[in-house]
């Protein structure tokens, strides 16, 4: 799976460039500074963290809104055009903006009792919705191993790792259904992805292992060790300096 995290990197500069990976995309932490707690109920929490993580996942341009209510019927995807970026400061994206013309994606206030998880879901969704609109030809199925690549790629890997895997409760009285979130990806893979795109931006480890879980902390370590003396690591990152 190593070798497939690695060519999946190499397939994302390829679609999306590394211009904004290099000069924008960062890592984003569960912290106060990437998500102050200044929300005065749940619902507020979940509308702010969804703009931040639209921010952060360089995707404010795009018409798309949060829906903490009603669910949704299923309804296809509006039509968008874009310049030649999809995501970024440059990016550019042509629609009449009418309320037929969004894209919703979906949350519920009790989700944000665990803010991991639920900004995880957010970043999969939007990275579905971004991976569908820039996909070579339409109609491609995605597997959730792409979204959470997709995620990861997009700066998120640390919250995706560490809600990969969650207790769910041995009884009914603390079993907590927001708590856990499908993946595709195990967690070892997870923090591989992570490993990937720390060291392709050069972020120090002790800027990361104080957010992972203590026991994903020496598999994030390994993972790094691993990943310097990598073949296919040193010729993807060769491309991107290349590309860049």
């Amino acid at each position: 799976m190593s070798d497939e995290i690695l060519t999946n990197f190499s397939l994302m500069f390829g679609r999306f460039g590394v211009d904004v990976f290099q000069q924008q995309t960062q890592l984003i932490l569960p912290n106060d500074q990437f998500f102050p707690a200044k929300a005065g109920s749940l619902s507020e929490l979940a509308q702010n963290s969804f703009e931040q993580v639209k921010e952060y996942a360089k995707l404010s341009h795009w018409p798309i809104d949060l829906n903490l209510s009603s669910p949704l019927t299923s309804s296809p995807l509006p039509k968008l055009t874009f310049n030649r970026a999809y995501y970024g400061e440059h990016c550019q994206v042509s629609t009449d903006f009418s309320q037929n013309n969004r894209i919703t994606i979906t949350s519920t206030r009790a989700d944000f009792s665990n803010p991991q998880t639920a900004i995880s879901h957010l970043i999969m969704q939007l990275s579905a919705v971004m991976l569908t609109y820039s996909a070579p030809e339409q109609g491609q199925e995605l597997d959730l191993r792409q979204i959470e690549l997709m995620a990861s790629f997009l700066g998120f890997g640390v919250m995706l790792a560490n809600t990969t895997y969650q207790f769910r409760g041995g009884c009914g009285s603390c079993y907590k259904p927001s708590a856990n979130r499908a993946h595709g990806l195990s967690e070892e893979e997870m923090i591989y992805a992570l490993a990937v795109f720390c060291l392709l931006k050069q972020v120090p480890n002790s800027q990361v292992l104080p957010y992972l879980k203590g026991y994903l902390r020496g598999v994030f370590k390994t993972s790094v060790k691993q990943l310097k003396a990598n073949t296919q690591f040193k010729a993807l990152a060769s491309e991107m300096a290349i590309a860049g």
